[in-house]
């Protein structure tokens, strides 16, 4: 059996995300479910790539964005 501890931590969660972020969790699946942050499905909840964040963030549009909102 393979111990927990060879088995690197893979995704953010919704929550974990939304801490980073600093902001409701969402907030952070209505970015997904809109197509402007990628994330995967798995089982009931969403993976989200730190890097992908992090990514999302340094080049966001936020009026783009905020625009989107107003549809």
């Amino acid at each position: 059996m393979v111990e927990k501890a060879e088995w690197p931590l893979i995704g953010m969660t919704l929550e974990e995300a939304a801490d980073a972020l600093r902001v409701n969790p969402r907030t952070v699946q209505d970015l997904i479910l809109r197509g402007n942050l990628p994330a995967r499905k798995v089982g009931v909840g969403w993976r989200i790539d730190p890097d992908a964040v992090k990514a999302w963030l340094a080049t966001g549009n936020a009026k783009a964005e905020a625009t989107d909102d107003n549809q």
